[in-house]
């Protein structure tokens, strides 16, 4: 007989995003997405609250502060939000996010501690294509 390992066993996450707890958020598959020369990048990520409403006030990807699009992010208590090309955008500029590499990426809430990450940043391109302004 082989070992049989059910899907709910695995503890690592199966995408190319990395997940974080920040007190009652759950940050999951969280990456960078990078232009060629990783000078322009744009995070992704889910927020699933468990807890009280907060707010994704600001990240900071390898050093360079960046907003959420349109101000603070609302996460609705016991609800979820996205950050990405189709939802409420945290674009970085001037940042240096090679693709292929990983950076240090750090989300700030109004309430929930800080919490780091380190992401593995994407190339613009197949399934990430039109992630970039």
């Amino acid at each position: 007989c082989g070992e049989v390992r059910a899907q709910t066993q695995w503890t690592q996450d199966r995408t190319d995003g990395v997940s974080a707890t920040a007190g009652d958020i759950g940050i999951r598959n969280a990456l960078v997405v990078a232009d060629e020369d990783g000078r322009r990048a744009t995070v992704l990520a889910l927020f699933a609250n468990t807890g009280e409403p907060d707010e994704l006030v600001s990240v900071q990807v390898a050093g360079s502060d960046a907003e959420p699009e349109g101000g603070p992010l609302t996460i609705p208590a016991q609800g979820a939000v996205s950050v990405g090309p189709d939802q409420t955008r945290v674009d970085v500029t001037g940042v240096d996010a090679q693709p292929g590499r990983r950076v240090d990426v750090e989300f700030i809430f109004a309430n929930a501690p800080r919490a780091s990450i380190s992401a593995l940043v994407q190339p613009a391109d197949g399934i990430y294509a039109g992630a970039l302004n």
